[in-house]
């Protein structure tokens, strides 16, 4: 049994389960248009470029750029108050996606633009979380 408190992903959900089998496998992945080869995230049932429904999930590099980043000093939730102050990063992915996670340490105004790559942290058996960190 795992003592992780936090809330978790729900592993069941069909638009988002192949992400967190990935993840478990240390494989970032994202969506993919059949049709005209976007990539996005975060997942959807169509793509938002040609509006065809559905997709295949494909492997990313786990790698990009801090686009972005917010540092929190306050918990928004209690399961996260002996974390603060952590800082939440907007990662662009060098294949173009965006997406948001948790940073390893704390960023500064001078990190934008830096190379980031995926952590892959096993918080249960079920589920790996990602985090980012400056390479």
């Amino acid at each position: 049994m795992s003592n992780y408190a936090k809330p978790l992903p729900d592993l069941t959900d069909p638009l988002t389960a192949p992400f967190w089998q990935g993840t478990r496998e240390g494989k970032l992945l994202v969506q993919k248009c059949g049709q005209c080869g976007y990539l996005r995230w975060p997942p959807g049932p169509c793509c938002p470029q040609c509006l065809t429904p559905g997709s295949e999930w494909t492997p990313v590099s786990a790698a990009g750029v801090l686009y972005s980043y917010a540092e929190y000093h306050r918990a928004l939730a209690p399961a996260f108050k002996d974390d603060v102050p952590y800082s939440v990063g907007l990662i662009e992915l060098d294949e173009g996606p965006r997406m948001y996670g948790t940073l390893v340490g704390l960023a500064r105004t001078e990190d934008v633009g830096r190379r980031v790559h995926a952590v892959f942290d096993p918080v249960t058996p079920e589920v790996t979380l990602v985090k980012w960190e400056l390479s």
